[in-house]
């Protein structure tokens, strides 16, 4: 299943963008590994960043 949004930019459709980032503690070997959820325009490259309560139930019919 892809989630997709309007952009409020362009009016295109966004998609949802997960990607994974590393960021390295100074002075130690530690990394720490965090899942990064954005909403992606791909056609005026506008973001912002996903919320999960934002996500509203699928109606049933």
């Amino acid at each position: 299943m892809e989630l997709r949004k309007e952009c409020p930019l362009c009016g295109e459709m966004m998609r949802l963008k997960i990607r994974e980032q590393v960021d390295y503690i100074p002075g130690h070997s530690q990394t720490v590994r965090r899942e990064i959820k954005e909403w992606i325009c791909p056609d005026c490259d506008y973001f912002e960043e996903f919320e999960e309560d934002a996500i509203e139930p699928a109606e049933s019919r």
